[in-house]
């Protein structure tokens, strides 16, 4: 017989609350127009700005949001599920690449779908080339590091689940600080990468590959 807590664990109804959260931000800020001044003024307090912002905190934010960048995530993420193959964790290895990269492509959909402009109230601190609905550093981010830290052996795995969402969140961060993506955008990105995190922990538990 489940526990309540085995029970859960292997349900998807967590992960998937937490993408229809991230599609009701969209909805609300972006077809909705809600929230948008109010937004503007945070943006506006948090960003970073050459000659106002030393130097060296502008470019640790820049270092931040280059290892979310594609390549960076996609080495980790494939890496991990090499040490799951090794580990002889066939299914998990497949659930670490199969669902971030999900995460990854349909976040995309959602970029097309909402079709939001990026933010043009601060300089841009940093190059991009799409959408900015949601952000896709974020989602990558929170998908991948929150997705490994919930497959490895249960002993260690309060570090680093602390350790996944100080980096997944320095990601997200990292994108309002140098003024290219609304802080929503990096909101529903967590949501939407935490949520296919969690449907791949589900999953893993529901084929028996979790470590205890």
């Amino acid at each position: 017989m489940k526990t309540r807590g085995g029970a859960f664990a292997t349900s998807l109804f967590p992960g998937l609350a937490l993408m229809a959260a991230a599609l009701l931000i969209g909805l609300t800020v972006v077809w909705f127009k809600i929230g948008g001044p109010v937004e503007a003024d945070a943006l506006r307090a948090i960003a970073l700005r050459e000659g106002r912002t030393p130097d060296w905190l502008i470019s640790l934010f820049q270092w931040v949001t280059w290892t979310g960048d594609a390549a960076q995530r996609s080495i980790v993420m494939i890496g991990f599920g090499a040490w799951l193959l090794w580990q002889q964790r066939v299914r998990a290895a497949l659930v670490m690449v199969i669902f971030p990269s999900v995460a990854g492509a349909t976040s995309s959909i959602l970029k097309q779908l909402y079709a939001r402009d990026r933010p043009d109230i601060v300089p841009h601190l940093d190059t991009f080339g799409n959408l900015s609905f949601p952000s896709g550093h974020a989602t990558n981010a929170m998908a991948i590091l929150l997705l490994a830290a919930l497959l490895v052996p249960a002993r260690n795995r309060s570090m680093w689940l602390c350790l996944a969402l100080a980096g997944a969140a320095a990601v997200g961060l990292s994108r309002n600080l140098l003024g290219v993506h609304w802080p929503s955008d990096v909101v529903a990105g967590w949501l939407w990468g935490a949520g296919f995190a969690l449907t791949g922990y589900a999953t893993a538990r529901r084929l028996g590959d979790i470590k205890r």
